[in-house]
């Protein structure tokens, strides 16, 4: 293999994973993490809102399977330090009606699953998902979930995107829920970068998420200004052609024949449309 160019990278003598927490002085800490609790629990309140509102999840549906898995696994299943398995209790309360909400509405995004198989298949994501966590936390000795937090990321963040142009409306959305599940996003983040300032991995990953949050609130902000939806009115919802169109059949969304509009639980009326992580003394909150 003489022929072969110098690798540029030597590989590193101690895997980084296996070098611990940086001695973070308690109020660095809080100023960081605690903005990442508050974040994404107000993004799990705002999105239920809107959900209800709306008739559409507020976060993906497989991604709310997933998220709920990250919670679920790290609180009740394996080792934690004391401070992310209450940090996780609390998200996992706000999740599981995230996960209601899921069941509920979350086919209307997958029209060409029947009822049973998306049922079935959010099971099945769900239970993956469980044990995958679990396993990955434990390969890499992820005792506050920093690694497989910010993994669970980087799919979920693209899913928003993804999520925003299959409905083709800003339906279930709303900037609050995009700024603070950003805010709670960039603090877990920095608090990765300051509580292990040598995982290059970390770094890679924040930075991709960041990026795709970036530009689903840009693409958000366009939606809902071509719909003539204010940005940010609490109150203010997508046109309801928009919504009501989105709904599969058989899922109490659009059916042919009528012109009455779909309400926002998705049932017809009459006459349907057709259409933390923690430091070395075991403080964490990082998702």
């Amino acid at each position: 293999m003489d022929w072969l160019p110098p690798f540029l990278l030597p590989m590193s003598q101690t895997a980084p994973v296996a070098r611990g927490a940086a001695d973070v002085p308690a109020a660095l800490f809080w100023a960081l993490a605690g903005p990442t609790g508050l974040g994404w629990t107000l993004t799990y309140v705002l999105a239920i809102r809107q959900a209800v509102r709306d008739g559409r999840v507020g976060v993906p549906a497989y991604m709310i399977a997933v998220n709920f898995a990250w919670e679920f696994s790290l609180t009740f299943l394996l080792e934690q330090t004391p401070s992310q398995r209450q940090m996780n209790v609390v998200w996992v309360l706000f999740n599981s009606v995230l996960l209601y909400q899921a069941f509920r509405y979350g086919r209307r995004d997958h029209p060409g699953l029947s009822p049973r198989a998306f049922r079935w298949s959010l099971c099945g994501v769900l239970v993956w998902a469980s044990v995958t966590v679990t396993a990955g936390a434990n390969e890499f000795h992820d005792m506050d979930g920093m690694y497989t937090g910010m993994i669970v990321q980087v799919p979920l963040s693209a899913a928003f995107l993804l999520m925003l142009r299959r409905r083709g409306s800003s339906a279930g959305q709303s900037m609050y829920i995009a700024v603070a599940k950003f805010t709670g996003s960039v603090f877990a983040g920095l608090t990765a970068f300051v509580v292990h300032p040598s995982h290059l991995l970390l770094k890679v990953l924040v930075a991709t998420y960041v990026v795709l949050d970036v530009a689903y609130m840009v693409r958000l902000r366009r939606t809902m200004r071509a719909e003539g939806r204010p940005l940010w009115s609490r109150y203010a919802r997508p046109p309801e052609q928009t919504t009501a169109a989105a709904r599969p059949e058989g899922d109490g969304g659009a059916r042919s024949g009528g012109t009455g509009a779909a309400d926002a639980n998705g049932t017809s009326g009459t006459s349907g449309t057709n259409g933390t992580r923690g430091t070395n003394d075991g403080r964490t909150t990082v998702r």
